[in-house]
């Protein structure tokens, strides 16, 4: 049975007393304790003492954005955050965002210093699925290739996967696993050509502007906004856009991640990444994509709504020029 809230707070605040007990030999009665949505924070009760802990047990990457908005907030001159998973990735990104952060790894209740973990090179696109994809974008379809997976997507939403079988290259209909899987079972015999096109035709009429809340059409979100800019780049101030991969790879058709584009205004070159919402991730995914890419400026484009005061503070973490565009949103809630 999972803990309520509180019960979970008071065991993580007990954790975080005995992590920084033992392995920073701090007196918790000396310290203030607070629970955050990320974890645990702690400073000293003495305000002469502008040093800062943050005990996290989270798996989920954007709780470094929780951090950065916190550190915003407090403006500790130290911060010791200790996390319990992905520390080599919260130590490369900090490298760049927090300079004032150090990153500790934690394994049961001891704490270790992370080391950076380097950003790993995406698999390469598949060499045998040129027929397939010609047939997704016959269809209309954006084909899209990220970590080497190949996805036909309406308006930013997958609607059919290459994958490989024991043959070679097949194609799979449906959005997200589940909807593959089950459309193995119901379209057995059947033209999967066909069967994608089923499947995007039910989706589009979902994935077109204008068109009312639906559950087809809260998904991927960011990835709509980052299909409209490509189809009117000028709109934008960019030409030759180039999909970006996120760093690292979207886990499932659920998680949100910064849609990313790689294109030029000018002589510049430009990073420019759609979010939709309140996604923590943003910043902390934008200095991977930097790192990767090079790009002479950044531009963030959200919804009116979504443009955050804590966004346009964060921004000045990043190591380059960084602009927020608004635009309109495709959908109608």
């Amino acid at each position: 049975m999972a803990l309520d809230a509180s019960r979970r707070a008071l065991l993580e605040r007990s954790r975080a007393e005995g992590l920084l007990r033992n392995s920073f030999d701090l007196d918790p009665s000396a310290l203030e304790f607070s629970s955050a949505p990320f974890g645990t924070t702690a400073k000293p009760t003495d305000p002469s003492d502008d040093r800062a802990w943050i005990v996290s047990m989270s798996d989920d990457l954007a709780v470094l954005g929780g951090v950065l908005v916190w550190i915003d907030r407090h403006q500790p001159g130290q911060v010791q955050l200790i996390v319990d998973h992905h520390a080599g990735i919260h130590a490369r990104r900090v490298a760049t965002l927090a300079p004032e952060c150090t990153v500790w790894a934690s394994n049961g209740a001891d704490v270790a210093r992370a080391v950076a973990e380097p950003i790993p090179e995406p698999l390469p696109r598949p060499d045998d699925s040129a027929h397939l994809e010609s047939a997704l974008a016959e269809l209309g379809l954006d084909v899209v290739c990220e970590d080497g997976i190949v996805r036909g997507e309406v308006a930013g939403l997958e609607v059919a996967r290459i994958l490989h079988g024991p043959d070679g290259p097949v194609l799979e209909a449906g959005v997200g696993r589940f909807d593959r899987e089950a459309g193995v079972l119901l379209h057995a015999g059947r033209s999967p050509v066909d069967a994608v096109a089923d499947a995007a035709a039910q989706v589009r009429p979902h994935r077109t502007p204008g068109a009312v809340s639906h559950a087809v059409n809260r998904l991927a979100r960011e990835r709509w906004l980052r299909h409209e800019v490509i189809a009117h780049p000028a709109t934008h101030d960019i030409d030759l856009p180039a999909l970006v991969e996120p760093i690292p790879p979207r886990a499932n058709l659920l998680e949100v991640v910064p849609a990313a584009l790689l294109g030029v205004d000018g002589d510049r070159s430009v990073l420019l990444a759609c979010s939709v919402g309140v996604d923590l991730g943003l910043i902390p995914a934008l200095a991977d994509l930097i790192a990767v890419h090079k790009p002479d400026l950044v531009r963030i484009v959200v919804p009116g709504r979504d443009r955050l005061p804590h966004l346009e503070r964060l921004i000045g973490r990043l190591p380059l020029p960084t602009e927020i565009r608004t635009m309109p949103t495709p959908w109608v809630d």
